[in-house]
């Protein structure tokens, strides 16, 4: 489903720190949660001029377009050691794509949660893999549930709030619940928005909640270990590439939250010195 032969022309990048248009409190603003790119400078290499030099050079072959140079010299240093109105979920049926098989064993798909189609024309292919970021929804509406439809609901609250600032489709490429299951988001084969002009091969996953306040289940740790294993053996990255939102350079967020990124920063070094 997704190999080095994807290429990416950053385009989907908008700010989540000026908030979704539709009132969701994200981890940037208030709550402290998450943050993505900036899509309001989609001229700051022309979309077309990028389109032409990636096609020039073969869509298949191209490993990499103009900003991916940028996050070569410029990496994470890493951390080694009002309640806004949420927009209503549109319940009403939406035909769906048939659900594809995931490249990874367990990931509940796509078509379980999502009542709308992507916009491809509001995207871009994924470049090459080469790192992964961790989240957390940073919201103020805080769910403590685990029951199947409630993570649906969740997570389609997200995609409704993405694509109502003109998104293509949610930003993150996976999503691990309450209760540690693991739902598939944006297509791999398209660029995700998760982190301001970082989001080139790079694989966001969220993690439910704002652990500004609330505490990571046992159950989402394990299987954001377990997912992130499968992840970067399948990408072949590198655990030094792999990074909480918080991380990268001029990300200015509280994201993942200082009780996941309390977290993730043992499990990191954990896997490291395995």
């Amino acid at each position: 489903m997704v190999s080095a032969r994807f290429v990416v022309v950053p385009h989907d990048m908008p700010d989540m720190s000026r908030q979704l248009a539709s009132g969701l409190s994200d981890a940037n603003i208030a709550a402290g949660g998450d943050a993505a790119p900036d899509d309001s400078t989609v001229g700051d290499f022309p979309h077309r001029r990028r389109r032409a030099f990636c096609a020039g050079l073969g869509l298949l072959a191209l490993a990499g377009c103009a900003q991916d140079r940028q996050l070569g010299r410029n990496l994470p240093s890493g951390d080694w050691g009002a309640t806004p109105t949420a927009p209503p979920i549109n319940r009403q049926p939406v035909p769906l794509a048939p659900a594809k098989p995931s490249i990874f064993p367990g990931v509940m798909p796509r078509s379980a949660w999502a009542r709308g189609q992507p916009e491809p024309s509001l995207m871009n292919p994924m470049l090459p893999v080469r790192y992964v970021t961790v989240h957390h929804d940073g919201l103020d509406r805080l769910e403590t549930g685990t029951a199947g439809q409630a993570m649906a609901d969740r997570i389609e609250l997200y995609r409704s709030g993405h694509r109502a600032k003109g998104w293509g489709d949610i930003g993150y490429h996976f999503v691990i619940d309450r209760g540690g299951a693991v739902w598939e988001g944006r297509e791999l084969k398209w660029q995700g928005a998760h982190v301001k002009d970082r989001n080139e091969g790079n694989v966001g996953i969220l993690v439910m909640g704002n652990f500004e306040i609330q505490r990571p289940t046992q159950a989402q740790l394990l299987s954001l270990r377990n997912h992130l294993r499968a992840v970067c053996a399948y990408f072949t990255v590198p655990w030094e590439r792999v990074f909480s939102h918080r991380e990268w350079p001029g990300a200015q967020t509280l994201c993942p939250g200082q009780n996941l990124q309390r977290e993730f920063v043992a499990l990191r070094g954990a896997e490291r010195n395995a």
